[in-house]
């Protein structure tokens, strides 16, 4: 008998997926984090907020250091921050993977991290700008499929 929730579980033979923590307090980085839960979809991507690393991620960084930058734990357990964690997140979407690996081997991958740092360090006027209110993302709580967001 199959279960409903079966469905939206990660099993044992599904790849592992990339830990996004982002955080829900910031416009720019939840409107961020709907844009690649939408570009998601062969659910890559475990996008949580990082108001929940410490019960979520055991071995995340401080909370100190990730709120000052995004963190992505890839499949290998390594931990990723800023540009480097964007580009991180990118390539585990099969569509983006292509752009992620080209911008880190060409010299555009030298302006990812001072034009991260950029936008981190202004975030909150960034957010006003661009109207980037925090859009609703659904915790892990939420059933597989159940992640929307507005249009960014």
């Amino acid at each position: 008998m199959l279960l409903v929730s079966s469905l939206f579980s990660v099993s044992p033979t599904s790849p592992a997926r990339v830990l996004v923590l982002y955080d829900a307090d910031c416009g720019i980085c939840t409107r961020a984090a709907c844009w690649l839960a939408r570009r998601d979809r062969e659910r890559r991507l475990d996008l949580e907020p990082l108001q929940a690393a410490a019960s979520l991620a055991p071995d995340a960084p401080p909370t100190a250091d990730l709120e000052r930058a995004l963190h992505v734990r890839a499949t290998d357990g390594r931990w990723h921050r800023g540009g480097d964690a964007v580009l991180t997140a990118l390539a585990a979407v099969p569509r983006w993977r292509l752009l992620a690996g080209l911008v880190r081997r060409t010299p555009l991958g030298l302006v990812v991290e001072p034009a991260y740092r950029l936008v981190a360090a202004n975030r909150g006027l960034a957010s006003r700008l661009l109207g980037a209110e925090a859009c609703p993302l659904p915790t892990s709580a939420a059933p597989a499929g159940s992640r929307v967001g507005p249009a960014a």
